[in-house]
């Protein structure tokens, strides 16, 4: 299966959110798996949508009764299926990534793990530097919850800047990436790709049969860009 995840981040007042939903409402996405992340504010309204809904955070916390937090059993009562966890924009200590990724798991929200270097730098040292970080999150959870995970590589540097991998270095990082789990921890987990994604250089990404999907800042806040997005698969 193929995914298109869409995050929203900060972005939409609720007039501008309800009209991003209509605009989608009877959107056909075939063999496709789409998944909207909308500001946590406003996950009650996707009640009723025909696509998946992700949040794009998840407490650290267990059951009980903290101010401000949304607890993992509330996400999943508003029918929340995904949950975006180690983004670079939340900036989470190892033991809050961790901590998500168990209270997901416990109810079946299925985690979209971020993975990515900080600067550019070669294939070689992306693999060595993302195996690190992957070691250190990877090794604190049962099968179960290693089950759970869909990756996604974003690299750091190309967030927000308007700037992409060439999708050969895309595609060589993922297939070593998928290689490197398979032998250590026997995992065969989706590995999806997002940093500066747009209309334009989507187009040669989509080519690459190993990278299962996309996730998409920016380019997703205009529904329409995720319509034409949609067709191009």
């Amino acid at each position: 299966m193929k995914y298109l995840m869409c995050n929203l981040k900060s972005n939409k007042t609720l007039k501008e959110i309800l009209e991003y939903k209509n605009t989608l409402k009877n959107i056909e996405t075939n063999n496709l798996e789409l998944v909207l992340f909308p500001s946590s504010i406003y996950l009650g309204f996707f009640y009723d949508a025909p696509y998946k809904i992700g949040s794009q955070n998840i407490s650290s916390l267990h059951s009980g009764s903290y101010t401000g937090e949304i607890l993992a059993h509330q996400l999943k009562s508003l029918r929340v299926s995904y949950c975006l966890i180690n983004h670079s924009d939340a900036n989470e200590k190892l033991y809050e990534v961790i901590s998500k990724i168990k209270n997901a798991t416990k109810e079946n929200i299925k985690v979209v793990l971020c993975i990515g270097e900080i600067e550019k730098q070669s294939p070689e040292e992306t693999i060595i530097e993302i195996k690190k970080e992957l070691n250190d999150i990877l090794s604190k959870l049962n099968n179960q919850e290693l089950n759970n995970l869909i990756l996604a590589y974003e690299p750091v540097w190309a967030i927000n800047n308007n700037v992409t991998l060439d999708s050969d270095n895309i595609s060589e990082i993922i297939s070593k990436l998928k290689k490197e789990l398979k032998k250590i921890y026997n995992l065969n987990p989706s590995v999806i790709y997002g940093g500066s994604i747009n209309l334009e250089n989507i187009n040669n990404l989509i080519e690459c049969n190993n990278i299962d999907g996309f996730l998409i800042g920016n380019c997703a806040n205009d529904s329409k860009n995720i319509i034409e997005i949609i067709t191009k698969f």
